[in-house]
């Protein structure tokens, strides 16, 4: 086995080690309030000496040396530990708790005292732990004296550090008392013993370090769907210029970084753009701009007229090359960056090549590449420019490859842009765009595109549907992927437009040096009045008819043609150019019903021929209100008098509103399948018509909410009927019981269009709100909704009482506004689908503001107050969508406003902790997150400001109050021992006297040599057989032994004499019993030896000495003393007589029973002799077969029982 003693010595010390280190990790990785680094050293120090501990400790501070870069002079400290536990260890201090705890007591003020001078003079005074050093920091704002602090502050670490390593260690040496372990540790001492005076082999201790490595995925970006066909009418066009955001009015170039930003170049400067405001950058190295490219990684290259190029990095300026540092001239025309990472920089001057390999370098100057106007670069290194002269440039790795001029003599190439398929377009001055093969490094051409009306192309920009999108002088156009041309109308903005770009919502963008800056942007509905260019109107109802779309307004009737995008005039606009149309129908035989509200209804049938039904012979005034055809065929009108039926343009029922039950003017007309006809009138209810009479009036009694009723819709997914009235929604059933729709979120409505199965459209004055009919009907307190609104591109206000027209070839609905016309198509609108881009560029604490850098958590001073965020949604789009905002740990809930409305967000008071900032933009229904992101906000706090802190410093004063008394009861407990001690020796002493007395009585009376001895047996069997407890049964034994003491003060001549006593000499004798008590009076280290002495002679009759006692009165230790006594005077051989017959004893203790023996103990004693437990014979050494006590002990038997018996 001993070869197995010094390895396994060696894996204590690695062990040991690797505790001291992985303390020191624990404690640095959770930033614990104690060091741990010394475990292994106190340990070893306690196993193996404060040598071997030492050089344990010393190599452990080598280790963090290495590893942590912690100062190799505090190994002193290491030692300073090893050496406090060995020696106390060896002088036997750390035998107990108390002894542990108070060296770890010892050697944490050590440790304070030697770390205090190497932290002021190696740490400025830093313990090095976070919580040593705020105890500094809070006594120095006590403005305690700086000793002091940091004497604390490193005692606090010490103390809690060095009492929890010696906890460990108690542990240990607990765990260390089991046998296996036990016998391990005896033979790492046996190592020891052999090894003292030998640091070597401790010193060469190796320590193993372990390396992981990290991993990283990448994550590929998201690919967009390519889309159908752009209808560029569907987009929304707003102008910016100084009149609405863009103080200088024109704009050079744009440009969008990673976050969504866009840049706006001028000849007035840079301007930034979120979606909301335009703000101009104060750079002092840009003050107009020509030019500006993002690269791969979001750096902003800034070309500048006059000014050189600056490169901006988060907005702020990080480079700027000009000519001084080597540009060839400080006017920049264009920038691009190849796909090898070289930037190409067209100049005025000449082309200049740089790149960013180890710094912004210069790799190339192309002189003959002058004025390079526009560029462009795929993804094999190669870079098209078009120079202001007109010729084209292919380069590559920094040189030239190719050069192209157009060889018409009257165009020249004005731009240029790469496909995807790696082909190069090249625009011409004049209609045309070539498209080359430049793979081989030349211009192989392939095919040229004709612009159309366009000319003089300035940009080209390939959309993700494959779509070229082009800008000219003259406006802007499309190549669709069919090679086929269509001009984009931009209205007004059509003049010298330079660039176009599509943002990441897919807004496309278009700058002009003399009109600003227009934004495109997708919209759910179309303004039909805006794209055709006709001016406003107010449209109150809609038909198509005969190919045509026409909107009747209340200054007459506009057409346009069935693809919306131009406007048709004809004699019938023309006649009804000033009349006010309220309603329009066309009916199954294709006739077009017209009413006026000047000259009645008008039937015009497809070639042209008109019936008017006017006047009052016609029934209903010249104000003609509703139209609609029945399942029959039969027109059925109403206007400002009653109701007509008409039927091949005859007049064949009415109903005049004098003669019958209506009173008010009818708005809306429904029919049921049973034939019966529901008229809402405006202010008397729904008048039920059948067979062409009003039968009856449904009104407030019959559960409408209103009587004014806008609107009665059939429901399509039931019997029932949908009615609209002035102050809500209401169903009425299949057996005309209407009931309100409460749960509607909105009251102010007009209509309601139902694209089957069970989603309705409600027009109302605050826009379309979106339901599922079931969840409606449901009776829901609340249901959910979508509201398509000014936010969501209807950029006007539906006409009130006014009729929507569905195309069902086509899904579109043509809504009546005050504005003119808007469609929207019902099958693909979106919903809530944008995406967007959120951050909180900068923020401002007290006052001062800071930028938020991204990816960072914003830290905030301890004694900042007012925290001011400044979020940013970054949205283009015509909506304004909701955005919440929360601090979470600090807000209880969201805070949702509309984007328009969201501002400076202010926080007061921040109480120190961790926060996250969320920003998020919401659904129409504020409920759902449709995008995301959040900041990671810290207040800083102070370690001593924090609420467990006060419990930390009570850690100090606690731990000296606990030890202190501990101490105190430690003391206190070690003098009781001491004085238990001293009185048990006492005790025992005063037993061996009371033995030497009791044997010297005997001795004097010859005549009783062992009688104190037998009389203190008897007694103690007696008592134990009474059920008294081992203390009781001792103490009257030893007042057995002492019951005869005062024969002591009896002459000789009495005590020993041979014959019959005199009275004299018997009275004599009787008073040993009072001698004795006087003798054993001041005896206190026994109880009870008095009374045994004193009344061992009294009788239950009251007939014995010295006082004549009866009963009870008698001590219960002299009764049982008495018995005892009696049984051996009887029993044992005196020199005067030999031992009596043992039945004639027996026979005595039974007629003494009651009278001169207590019947109780009396009956024990027999019982004993009964049982064997009192055996004379043993108790004499008597043969057995000389023993008289057997044959009469069964008799005693039935004595013994017969009183019991008795008795009972």
């Amino acid at each position: 086995m001993k070869k197995y003693k010094f390895p396994l010595f060696c894996v204590w010390v690695v062990l040991c080690l690797l505790m001291n280190y992985g303390g020191r990790m624990l404690s640095t990785h959770l930033a614990l309030p104690v060091w741990l680094d010394a475990i292994g050293t106190v340990l070893y120090a306690y196993v193996a000496g404060p040598l071997c501990g030492a050089v344990l400790g010393l190599t452990s501070n080598l280790i963090y040396y290495v590893t942590f870069g912690h100062n190799w002079i505090y190994g002193i400290i290491s030692i300073l530990i090893a050496v406090i536990v060995g020696i106390a260890a060896h002088r036997k201090k750390m035998d107990d708790l108390f002894g542990i705890m108070t060296v770890g007591g010892i050697m944490a003020l050590a440790c304070t005292a030697a770390c205090v001078p190497l932290n002021y003079f190696m740490n400025n005074g830093s313990t090095g732990n976070i919580w040593g050093d705020a105890v500094i920091g809070y006594m120095q704002e006590l403005s305690l004296p700086y000793v002091l602090c940091l004497s604390t502050g490193q005692l606090y670490v010490e103390m809690l550090d060095k009492l929890l390593i010696m906890l460990l260690l108690y542990i240990a040496v607990c765990i260390s008392k089991i046998p296996r372990i036990r016998r391990m540790l005896r033979e790492i001492k046996v190592i020891r013993r052999k090894t003292d005076g030998n640091t070597t082999q401790a010193a060469k201790t190796l320590a193993l370090l372990l390396a992981a490595g990290i991993c990283a995925a990448a994550v590929p970006a998201p690919v967009r769907a390519e889309t159908e066909k752009t209808d560029f009418n569907d987009y929304v066009q707003t102008i910016y210029s100084s009149t609405n955001g863009l103080p200088c009015g024109e704009a050079n170039d744009i440009a969008q970084t990673n976050d969504g930003i866009l840049w706006i170049g001028t000849y007035a400067g840079l301007y930034r753009y979120n979606g909301r405001e335009f703000r101009w950058m104060d750079y002092e190295s840009v003050r107009n701009v020509n030019t500006l490219y993002v690269d791969e990684e979001g750096r902003l290259w800034i070309g500048t007229n006059d000014n050189g190029l600056s490169i901006a990095i988060n907005e702020q300026i990080v480079n700027v090359i000009d000519q001084a540092s080597g540009l060839p001239s400080n006017s920049v025309r264009d920038i691009v960056c190849s796909s090898d990472g070289y930037y190409y920089i067209g100049t005025t001057s000449s082309m200049q090549v740089l790149t960013m390999n180890y710094g912004l370098r210069q790799v190339n100057t192309l002189a003959e590449i002058y004025y390079a106007d526009d560029m462009d670069a795929d993804r094999e290194g190669h870079v098209a420019t078009v120079t202001s002269g007109g010729t084209l440039y292919l380069l590559q790795g920094g040189t030239v490859l190719s050069s192209r001029q157009m060889t018409d003599g009257k165009t020249v190439f004005k731009s240029c842009e790469f496909d995807t398929n790696g082909h190069l377009m090249a625009a011409t001055t004049g209609h045309e765009i070539y498209e080359f093969d430049i793979s081989r490094g030349w211009f192989d051409e392939i095919g040229v595109l004709s612009t159309g009306t366009l000319e003089s192309i300035k940009d080209i920009d390939r959309m993700d549907t494959g779509e070229l999108l082009i800008t000219a002088d003259n406006g802007v156009g499309v190549i669709r992927q069919d090679g086929t041309f269509d001009r984009v109308n931009t209205n007004k903005f059509n003049n010298s437009i330079d660039k176009v770009m599509e943002d990441y919502q897919g807004n496309l963008w278009f700058t002009s040096s003399r009109l600003g800056l227009l934004r495109l942007a997708p919209s759910d509905f179309r303004d039909i009045y805006t794209t055709v260019g006709m001016d406003n109107r107010v449209v109150n109802t809609t038909a198509l008819w005969q190919g045509t779309y026409y909107f009747g307004t209340d200054k007459g009737l506009d057409a346009v043609d069935a693809a919306c995008r131009n406007r048709v005039t004809n004699e019938l606009t023309e006649q009804m150019k000033e009349s006010r149309i309220r309603c329009m129908i066309t009916d199954s035989d294709d006739h077009l019903w017209i009413c006026t509200y000047n000259n009645g209804l008008f039937e015009v049938e497809p070639d042209g021929t008109q019936h008017q039904y006017s006047g009052i012979s016609a029934g209903f005034g010249n104000r003609a209100r509703v139209v609609t055809q029945l399942s029959d065929g039969t027109i059925l009108a109403a206007g400002d008098t009653g109701i007509i039926y008409i039927r091949d343009h005859k007049i064949v029922n009415r109903i005049l509103y004098s003669s019958g039950m209506i009173h008010s003017m009818i708005l809306t007309l429904t029919e049921l399948d049973n034939g019966i006809v529901l008229a809402g009138t405006d202010g008397n209810g729904i008048a039920v018509l059948r067979d062409g009479k009003a039968e009856r009036m449904l009104t407030r009694a019959d559960g409408l909410g209103s009587e004014v009723v806008l609107r009665t819709i059939r429901d399509p997914g039931g019997d029932g009927v949908f009615i609209v009235t002035s102050n809500g929604l209401c169903y009425m059933d299949t057996d005309a019981s209407i009931r309100k729709l409460d749960n509607f979120p909105y009251f102010n409505n007009y209509d309601i269009w139902i694209r089957e199965p069970d989603t309705l459209f409600v027009m109302s004055s605050a826009g379309i709100y979106v339901v599922n009919r079931n969840e409606l009907l449901s009776g829901k307190a609340e249901i959910s909704y979508e509201l398509l609104d000014s936010r969501r591109g209807l950029n006007s206000s539906l006409t009130a009482n006014s009729w929507t027209f569905f195309n069902k070839e086509t899904d579109e609905l043509f809504l009546a506004c005050d504005t003119g016309a808007f469609v929207i198509n019902t099958a693909r609108y979106s919903s809530d689908s944008q995406t967007y881009r959120m951050s909180v560029p900068s923020v401002r604490m007290d006052g001062v503001m800071h930028r938020m850098e991204r990816g960072m958590p914003l830290t905030i001073g301890r004694g900042v107050h007012k925290l001011e965020l400044y979020p940013e949604v970054v949205n283009y789009t015509i909506q304004d969508p909701n955005v919440g905002y929360k601090l979470e740990g600090f807000d209880r809930g969201w805070t949702i406003v509309p984007q328009n409305s969201l501002g400076t967000i202010t926080y007061t008071n921040l109480p120190e902790g961790e926060y996250s900032f969320r920003l998020a933009v919401f659904d129409n229904n504020q409920e759902n997150i449709l995008a995301e992101r959040s900041y990671e906000i810290i207040k800083d706090m102070e370690l001593h400001d924090r609420p467990g802190f006060v419990i930390y410093l009570l850690t100090i004063p606690l731990f000296s109050v606990g030890w202190l008394i501990w101490l105190y009861f430690k003391r206190r407990n070690q003098r009781v021992e001491r004085e238990l001690a001293e009185a048990n020796r006492r005790v025992e002493m005063g037993k061996q006297t009371v033995a030497a007395i009791a044997k010297a009585v005997d001795a004097k009376d010859e005549r009783t040599g062992g009688h104190s001895q037998r009389v203190a047996e008897y007694s103690r069997l007696i008592a134990k057989a009474c059920g008294m407890n081992k203390d009781e049964c001792q103490e009257i034994e030893w007042a057995a032994r002492l019951h005869d003491i005062g024969k002591i003060a009896i002459p000789d001549a009495i005590l020993n004499k041979d014959g019959r006593l005199t009275d004299e000499e018997y009275a004599r004798m009787k008073s040993h019993t009072l001698e004795g008590a006087e003798i054993l009076k001041d005896f206190t280290l026994l109880k009870h030896v008095t009374e045994g002495a004193e009344f061992h002679h009294e009788r239950p009759d009251g007939k014995g000495y010295p006082k004549g006692l009866k009963g009870d009165e008698i001590p219960l230790y002299a009764r049982i003393i008495g018995v005892a006594d009696a049984f051996d005077a009887m029993t044992a051989t005196r020199v005067y007589r030999k031992q009596m017959d043992f039945s004639y004893v027996l026979g005595e203790l039974e007629k003494g029973r009651g009278t001169q023996f207590d019947s109780k103990y009396v009956d024990i004693l027999l019982n004993l002799i009964h049982t064997g437990e009192i055996d004379i014979n043993k108790m004499y050494g008597i043969p057995a077969e000389e023993s008289t006590q057997a044959e009469p002990a069964e008799k005693a038997a039935g004595a013994a029982d017969a009183p019991q018996g008795k008795e009972a």
